[in-house]
């Protein structure tokens, strides 16, 4: 369970998140769109203190802080109840893909290197990368390195899963793979939030999708609901627009 509560965030005088609250339940998958700049990514980034918000509670799982005064204990304890999976995938060069998954067992869960490297590999599976286990990342496409960002990411077994635009870094040809590992974790009851600007792809499958503009949530709701019949002029402009861009691109 994620819950935020009047969380606000700017940097310099850009107020980019204005008092946003947000509850996500154990197993679900929320969505969340909107244009450029309008504090998605941000948003994300705080929950696991990658940005330090001004103000506001944060809770995700069993670990709550008040984000105005926590202790580097307290910021431990939060940061290890999420995972994320980056734009630009964040793998470390030099490590074959099997010890860039196992990396993260052996460093925060102190496991020895037999065992984190069985978990790895059994997730390499999962992704459909088992073959690739001892290539390095430069020898892989921007589609199979975000597999492995992802199966980096499940590896810790994290309370949620956070995914910052898993795709906006790929050729359009290699974005089917990657959505299609994402659909089948979601399918196991994972929680997660997914920032996306794949309008089909939130729809299918988010739970719930939330619509962010200025620093706000203007609207919220069963995906379905959110796109068929959005209630906010600006949801409204901002579906058309990508709709548009979406069937030009096919």
């Amino acid at each position: 369970m994620i819950e935020v509560k009047q969380i606000k965030k700017r940097f310099g005088e850009h107020v980019v998140l204005d008092g946003i609250d947000l509850n996500v339940q154990n197993g679900e998958v929320v969505a969340v769109i909107g244009p450029s700049g309008s504090g998605k990514s941000t948003l994300l980034r705080c929950l696991n203190l990658l940005e330090q918000p001004e103000a506001g509670m944060i809770q995700v799982g069993n670990t709550q802080i008040n984000a105005a005064s926590y202790t580097k204990k307290e910021a431990h304890a939060l940061r290890r109840e999420s995972a994320m999976v980056f734009q630009n995938y964040n793998l470390f060069k030099n490590k074959t893909v099997l010890e860039n998954i196992a990396a993260s067992l052996r460093i925060t869960k102190k496991m020895s290197k037999a065992d984190a490297h069985k978990i790895a590999f059994d997730l390499l599976e999962q992704v459909g990368l088992s073959d690739k286990a001892q290539a390095y990342p430069v020898t892989l496409s921007g589609g199979q390195q975000q597999r492995v960002g992802i199966a980096r990411a499940l590896a810790v077994n994290p309370t949620a899963l956070l995914l910052d635009e898993p795709t906006s870094a790929l050729d359009p040809e290699l974005v089917s793979e990657v959505l299609q590992v994402i659909r089948s974790i979601a399918k196991k009851d994972t929680t997660m939030i997914i920032v996306t600007h794949e309008l089909a792809f939130a729809r299918e499958v988010a739970d719930r999708v939330i619509f962010m503009a200025d620093g706000h949530i203007v609207e919220e709701g069963n995906a379905r609901e959110l796109f068929d019949n959005p209630k906010q002029e600006r949801t409204k402009r901002f579906i058309k627009q990508l709709d548009q861009t979406e069937a030009a691109d096919r």
